[in-house]
Parts: C-alpha cells; structure tokens; sequence
C-alpha cells in the first residue's frame, strides 16, 4: 500500500504539531475551537479542550492563561484555521498526530486517546447542531435565500 499523500497545507499542520507549545484549531463555520496546551509541570498535564472562539489570538492566549494560572504566561501559539469538516481532521491524521505528541509530553497513551476522542466527539456535535440548525433556517451564521411561510 502506498504511503498517504498530503498537500501542503496539511503537511504544514502537522509539523506545527509537532512544533508547537500551544495549539489552537479554529472552526469558524462551528464558532469553536480546538485548543491544546502542551505546557505541564508537576500539578497539571497537557490539555486538550474545545472551547468558544474568541475575537484574536491574544484573548485565545489570555483565555488559556486564566485556564490554567499555574503554568504562567503562554510563550507562544500557533492558529490553524479549519474550514472542512470535523471528519477530515480524522482522515489527514490530525487526531493521530496530536495523540502522539501528548503521548511525547509524558501523558499515558489511554489517556491521550480519551482525551482527543472527546474533543473530536465534542466537535462533531457541535458540527452536527450547526446542520441542524441549518436545514431549519434557524443559523445566525448563514443566511437563507428565501422567507419561510407561516
């Protein structure tokens, strides 16, 4: 079997996986994302956690550092935005890749799965209420192209 091909976008997430201190994936068609702070000390591990969208990168820092006061101030962030669908965080190895790299920070395998399988859960319902609410006109984030009839 040959080895899965990734386009450049793709290939540059996954080596800011590899890179970064803090993580956050945004969602904006969900308004949520995907945060994960690979920072730890000997009271708190990484975490991995969705959460609101905020406005920029300096309030998603600020957010992050009120979260988590005992590991101090967040040195430095990386902002992926992801316009596609939950499901292709799965199908380009997002999920996997961030599995690996908590598991290199210390955190049990079993507990590395748990953790990225809600969050990705968490995404998913949250993507499937956007559709909801989509078919049902009732979406502050899209507009419908006709009146609904009473």
């Amino acid at each position: 079997m040959e080895p899965r091909q990734h386009d450049e976008f793709i290939s540059q997430v996954l080596s800011t996986i590899e890179e970064a201190e803090v993580l956050t994936i945004f969602f904006p068609n969900l308004a949520k994302a995907l945060v994960v702070d690979l920072r730890y000390n000997y009271e708190e591990g990484p975490m991995v956690k969705v959460v609101n969208q905020v406005n920029s990168m300096e309030e998603r820092m600020h957010s992050i550092e009120k979260m988590r006061p005992l590991l101090g101030r967040v040195r430095s962030i990386a902002g992926i935005p992801w316009t596609k669908s939950v499901v292709t965080l799965k199908e380009n190895e997002i999920i996997d890749r961030l599995q690996q790299r908590l598991v290199t920070t210390g955190m049990q395998h079993y507990t590395a799965n748990e953790a990225c399988e809600i969050a990705f859960r968490n995404l998913q319902e949250a993507e499937y209420a956007q559709w909801i609410s989509l078919i049902k006109a009732e979406s502050p984030l899209y507009k419908t192209i006709w009146e609904q009839k009473n």
